[in-house]
């Protein structure tokens, strides 16, 4: 007969089930994938941070009484040195991004929907993202920090190579020729060496840090990891779509397949949107991402016949609060 545990095990067993609470039904944690460590385009790495992320890490909205004066602000600089008609046709005209397989999609009609007022939240904490000739989408995961698509700032694989950090700009909440909270230029790119070496899709996702604090004002999304299914979760995509170029659209659905670093739904969308968040309204967390869109359909189910997103698992939120956290 087998022996019961210590009590000191037992008490470790009970502490992770209390914490599993946060976001129901957590298997023990992935390991990281092998041979996947952060990297960024200056070469300078980022130091581990001691400890675990945290399963949920919570949404922001922003400061109280900041956002109306923000915008205000932005607004009142634009009106000093406003886009020209030729600047707006030119980002009109940057052709968005796509991923380098498949093509993301409308999956039967079109059930997108304009976001009629970016000023919101979260909304405001979406941003478009141009760079290079290109268009992307990113979402604000702290004060300085845009996640977005590996492919975004990175062409994949040993022969691709950064994009030119000093092209890129970060329009939170932009809505046509409207930029309520102005823009940001990078100062440095993230990614991982699953994608800046061996382009897989399975870690397709980046992020942008930023010269300015602008989260403060916009706030931020949350995000949580968990090894469970997501299958059935709501699922909420918002970005910038290539056919709409300069507004923000979302759609609505929910999560059909999840694997160990992908997740599955029908949200329509297309080129320009990789790198939106896939969120919903968490009970723990507020405004929480579950993954980084970047696919459409291509190949075998469910890949044929869904669009795609790369999950957030163990390590790539230890990514995220590494990069939120570096200067």
């Amino acid at each position: 007969m087998s022996q019961p545990p210590p009590r000191g095990r037992v008490a470790r067993i009970a502490a992770l089930l209390a914490a599993a609470v946060l976001v129901g039904s957590i298997a023990p944690a992935p390991a990281r994938a092998a041979g996947v460590r952060a990297v960024s385009n200056d070469g300078l790495g980022l130091a581990q941070q001691a400890g675990n992320p945290k399963l949920v890490t919570r949404g922001f909205v922003g400061r109280a009484g900041r956002t109306a004066e923000a915008a205000d602000a932005a607004a009142a600089a634009l009106s000093a040195a406003p886009e020209s008609p030729e600047e707006v046709w030119r980002l009109w005209s940057l052709a968005p991004a796509t991923a380098p397989i498949g093509r993301e999609s409308i999956i039967g009609p079109d059930d997108r929907k304009r976001v009629k007022n970016t000023r919101a939240y979260p909304f405001r904490a979406i941003a478009l993202v141009t760079f290079s000739g290109s268009r992307c989408t990113g979402w604000l995961i702290a004060a300085d920090t845009v996640v977005t698509a590996g492919h975004c700032v990175h062409s994949g694989g040993k022969r691709g190579g950064w994009y030119n950090v000093s092209a890129f700009r970060v329009y939170p909440g932009r809505d046509g020729s409207s930029v309520p909270f102005g823009s940001c230029t990078a100062k440095r790119l993230y990614s991982n060496t699953g994608w800046t070496e061996q382009a897989s899709s399975q870690h397709d996702f980046g992020a942008i840090k930023l010269d300015c604090d602008i989260g403060l004002t916009t706030g931020w999304f949350g995000y949580f990891w968990t090894n469970g299914s997501l299958v059935g979760r709501r699922a909420v995509v918002s970005g910038y779509p290539g056919d709409k170029p300069l507004t923000q659209w979302r759609s609505v659905g929910e999560v059909d397949a999840s694997r160990t670093f992908e997740v599955f739904y029908q949200n329509d969308t297309l080129g320009g949107q990789s790198g939106s968040p896939v969120y919903y309204d968490h009970p723990n967390c507020g405004i929480c991402a579950m993954a980084v869109h970047a696919y459409g359909i291509y190949g075998r189910k469910p890949y044929a016949d869904h669009n795609h997103g790369t999950r957030i698992t163990q390590s790539v939120a230890r990514m995220f609060r590494d990069w939120s956290m570096a200067d």
